[in-house]
């Protein structure tokens, strides 16, 4: 099936290969920076959108985290945004190997229904172990609550996603 002149295989396509260049690109810096490749997927009022984020934590700056990602649309159209997100660990008294960070994401969903969306966004996650290497895998939650473009009713509404994710960092 192609819409608007790109296969729903295109798209998978397009999304491999800018995941896969923004990995390498990524990967360059990982010695001086904490970076996470975060296949994931979301529900909610937008529909379903399965895509791959990418964190990016500086050890200098502390706790902020950079977090573009790019899905496919209920209408298997490539979407995409971005998110600046505060992490919390010993600040709100969570145990070691948890972390709930929070702040702004912005998308634009590309379908027939959904233009943009701007959220409030949270992240929740627990690491999978490994001493030597804290972090090194992680699994976690997702929720978004914000205003959306409704195309469809050219109005803006509710937009309100719940998701879950792994993390494999670099």
């Amino acid at each position: 099936m192609i819409t608007n002149a790109i296969s729903y295989s295109q798209a998978i396509g397009l999304a491999a290969i800018i995941t896969i260049a923004s990995s390498a690109s990524i990967a360059i810096h990982a010695a001086e920076h904490d970076l996470r490749i975060v296949p994931q997927v979301l529900a909610g009022t937008a529909g379903l959108e399965p895509g791959v984020a990418m964190e990016w934590r500086s050890l200098d700056i502390g706790h902020l985290v950079i977090r573009p990602e790019i899905f496919l649309s209920e209408d298997h159209r490539v979407g995409g945004g971005g998110s600046v997100l505060y992490e919390f660990q010993n600040e709100i008294g969570l145990p070691a190997g948890q972390t709930l960070s929070v702040g702004p994401r912005l998308v634009g969903h590309n379908s027939d229904d959904t233009g943009w969306e701007f959220d409030a966004f949270a992240s929740y996650a627990v690491s999978l172990g490994y001493v030597d290497r804290p972090w090194r895998h992680a699994v976690g939650a997702l929720g978004a609550l914000g205003v959306r473009d409704d195309r469809r009713h050219d109005e803006v509404n509710l937009g309100a996603s719940i998701g879950a994710f792994y993390s494999f960092r670099f």
